[in-house]
């Protein structure tokens, strides 16, 4: 009960140093990089933000669905000129209540969520350690990023498909890996950096090591 307390004011906290700092605290070094966005036909536009996994990475990581939905949601609202979004516990008790929504064609989830762009996020591999060793703390996220277009003549072939791995540390990032930093704490700054790179592509931005 205490860890999983622990848990909570950790997210807290740092939900609120993302909030005063535009997410840029916990991931400046000593470089900004220009990075340039992939697809801008989001502006102007109604969207969704639907984040799928595995079973399994969604039993080890039960807030792993919920933090990266409002990450990507927040990105694009803030970065995307004349967007509107659904709203991530709309999106999130939507996938509750039909826990079979990932068996359907694009053109049938962007019909019934009344959107004109759909984001699909489909995470493959999410770990916080080496494989096999725990003790070597390094978050991996792995993910395709899809967008369905709704006034597509076939909005099951995707408009605009990306593929996203990132990793925290990476090799040689050893200001911001530490040793002692906690397990929980390497996982949000894992997810922070997943949604940097995979909401980006909607936009020009920066990012800071």
């Amino acid at each position: 009960m205490s860890q999983a307390k622990n848990i909570i004011q950790m997210v807290v906290m740092l939900t609120v140093v993302l909030l005063l700092s535009g997410c840029d605290t916990l991931l400046k070094g000593d470089g900004v990089v220009d990075v340039k966005g992939q697809y801008f036909d989001l502006a102007n536009r109604s969207v969704a933000v639907v984040v799928s996994m595995s079973d399994f990475t969604e039993f080890n990581h039960p807030n792993a669905k919920e933090m990266i939905t409002n990450e990507m949601t927040r990105r694009i609202m803030s970065n995307v000129p004349g967007v509107t979004a659904t709203s991530p516990k709309e999106i999130l008790a939507w996938q509750k209540e039909n826990a079979y929504w990932a068996t359907r064609p694009p053109s049938a989830l962007i019909k019934q969520l009344k959107v004109e762009r759909l984001i699909l996020v489909e995470i493959g591999e999410y770990r916080t350690h080496e494989p096999g060793d725990r003790h070597v703390l390094r978050g991996v996220i792995s993910a395709s990023v899809h967008v369905v277009e709704a006034e597509a003549a076939d909005p099951d072939n995707f408009g605009a498909s990306f593929t996203k791995n990132v990793m925290y540390p990476e090799p040689g990032e050893s200001k911001i890996g530490r040793v002692g930093d906690s397990e929980e704490l390497i996982e949000v700054r894992t997810q922070i950096r997943f949604c940097e790179s995979a909401a980006g592509v909607f936009y020009d931005h920066q990012i800071v090591r």
